[in-house]
């Protein structure tokens, strides 16, 4: 009886860590795509051809590839290019926690960032998707500037600089600042 309580708790752990981590539905969801797709509740062959043997590759369908995806990402929704769009953003104005939304290049790729510390430009990299899809991203810590004279100040058509830095807030530059642009939209939330 023992070992029967301690493996429910052990499952019960281990159904509450992949809770906690928001992998509990993607599992589900996945388990039940499978099922549906093999026809019946698991160990249940699909339906077999009556006249030759069946392999395990014929009777089962093939599911789709599922996208690869981070760890800890979520799935991000990127809006569509807008219409109207502010012509600059001073992120020394932005408060901790607003979302702006930087839409780059051609064809359009929007990257969404959360502000961390606005007088040093220090952002949350909340997505960078081409517009109209979005892959499951894990949130990079970076200071973003313009890449011009005014490095806390982004305008429509200027260039960004991207500096990857630590987890701790004020850390030292973690890799060499990425370039990206031209900058075609802004939005702030």
């Amino acid at each position: 009886m023992q070992s029967l309580v301690a493996k429910l708790a052990a499952l019960a752990l281990l159904a509450a860590g992949f809770a906690l981590t928001g992998d509990l539905r993607r599992l589900v969801e996945r388990g039940t795509r499978f099922l549906d797709a093999a026809g019946g509740p698991a160990g249940t062959p699909a339906e077999t051809p009556i006249d030759g043997p069946a392999t395990r590759a014929s009777v089962l369908p093939r599911l789709p590839p599922e996208p690869r995806d981070a760890p800890l990402g979520r799935q991000v929704d990127v809006p569509r290019l807008p219409t109207s769009t502010l012509d600059t953003v001073d992120l020394r104005a932005l408060v901790p926690g607003t979302r702006l939304t930087v839409w780059v290049g051609t064809p359009p790729v929007a990257v969404a960032f959360e502000v961390v510390d606005s007088a040093a430009g220090e952002v949350l990299e909340q997505s960078a998707a081409p517009s109209g899809g979005g892959p499951l991203t894990v949130p990079r810590r970076l200071r973003l500037e313009a890449a011009s004279s005014r490095p806390l100040r982004i305008e429509r058509g200027g260039m960004l600089r991207l500096t990857p830095l630590g987890v701790a807030h004020g850390s030292r530059p973690a890799g060499p600042a990425e370039p990206l642009g031209p900058v075609r939209a802004l939005e702030v939330r």
